[in-house]
């Protein structure tokens, strides 16, 4: 099952929350929405992404490279917005796709897709419509018989009835309805058009629906939509010194970072499994005042912009700046302080991990005791030639 995501949007209305990233990258409690979508998709067989870009692309490019979990990602790239229908229609033409099933890349319904492709895969254009009890914001669709009749524009009544779930399996045969310009809407200019010449079937879900279009429903997702997904991350756990970067002895200075041979591409073949790559490091020389916690953050930095450039971005960083032979508020010990797992437990709830099925190297056995404290799956001492399963 190919799967076409319109990721191209400006995302205007959500700017006031949502202004360093493009909406489909919206984090939803610290996962990026886009993220979600592809889970949820590969849950039900997706075999290779297709993602229509345009708006602030590279955050998406950089993020996901050409594979996520193993499935094929290709990109579809507008360099001047294109509306729904072009966008889609591009894609069609680029890649010489013959079907595809087609997401919005703002919007999650939880619906069984597999079932949905499968009972309509002869159709040449079929639509998922969700039940609303207030569709006010979405405007209704009416059907007749198997068959979509009608789209009727949204009011500002609140009325309940079928939506347009924004889901769609297409037939490349459906182009024929297109009309001549590279740009145009999909739903004002065909399927308002010529739904009745199409013949579009319709598939009815009662599931959960949610888009994060505007402030309020993007505050809703992020608090809501993973459990109701039910999908965990898996993470993989890095130290720092010695695993990272060459250990040196309370590195930090950026002069002194010297990257370990073969980091940059374990890091990549992780992210491409769909691993956080999350950083837990103990930061002693803090409390010893060999350095200070800005020299720890420039430092800190400088490392996560390589790992940027390289092309797998960190997604977090845990530090513990205190030590039993501290100083002033540093003195005292901490259950972040590892082998304690403290870090790697707050790693888990921020991110929704699943620690059974995550990863930690570390080059201490310090780094070990606290993963094996803390739950996670497999714990080993550095070991750049490792399998990422």
């Amino acid at each position: 099952m190919k799967v076409i995501i319109l990721a191209g949007g400006l995302g205007t209305r959500l700017r006031t929350v949502v202004n360093d990233v493009p909406k489909p990258m919206a984090k939803i409690d610290g996962t990026p929405f886009l993220e979600i979508l592809m889970d949820n998709m590969l849950h039900y067989g997706a075999t290779e992404f297709i993602l229509c870009v345009s708006y602030m692309r590279e955050k998406i490019s950089s993020y996901f490279g050409d594979s996520y979990k193993g499935c094929p990602i290709r990109y579809s790239i507008e360099e001047e917005p294109l509306g729904t229908g072009g966008a889609i229609k591009q894609a069609f033409d680029l890649f010489g796709l013959d079907k595809a099933v087609v997401i919005n890349g703002d919007s999650f319904i939880k619906m069984d897709y597999a079932d949905f492709y499968k009972k309509n895969s002869s159709q040449i254009l079929s639509i998922a419509l969700k039940y609303m009890e207030d569709a006010s914001r979405y405007g209704l669709v009416e059907t007749q018989g198997e068959y979509i009749l009608r789209f009727n524009e949204k009011s500002a009544e609140a009325k309940s009835g079928l939506i347009n779930a924004g889901i769609y399996l297409i037939n490349k045969s459906l182009w024929q309805y297109a009309p001549g310009e590279a740009k145009f809407s999909f739903e004002k200019d065909i399927l308002e058009k010529h739904i009745n010449e199409i013949k579009a079937t319709y598939y009815q879900t009662e599931d959960y629906f949610i888009d994060i279009g505007v402030p309020e429903s993007y505050a809703q997702a992020d608090k809501e939509l993973k459990q109701v997904v039910g999908f965990k991350n898996k993470a993989l756990f890095l130290d720092r010194d010695g695993v990272i970067n060459v250990d040196k002895h309370h590195v930090y200075k950026i002069e002194d970072c010297e990257f370990i041979d073969g980091i940059f591409d374990k890091c990549r073949q992780a992210k491409s499994k769909g691993y956080k790559l999350i950083v837990v490091t103990n930061q002693a020389g803090i409390a010893k005042g060999i350095y200070t916690e800005e020299d720890y953050f420039k430092f800190r930095d400088y490392v996560h912009a390589e790992f940027e450039k390289q092309g797998c971005p960190i997604d977090a960083e845990y530090y513990c700046p205190y030590h039993i032979e501290g100083f002033g508020k540093y003195k005292k010990d901490s259950e972040d302080r590892k082998p304690n797992p403290g870090m790697i437990l707050k790693a888990a709830k921020d991110f929704n991990i699943d620690l059974s099925q995550s990863i930690l190297i570390g080059d201490k056995e310090s780094d070990i005791e606290a993963g094996k404290r803390a739950g996670v799956g497999e714990c080993m001492l550095t070991s750049i030639n490792m399998e990422i399963h």
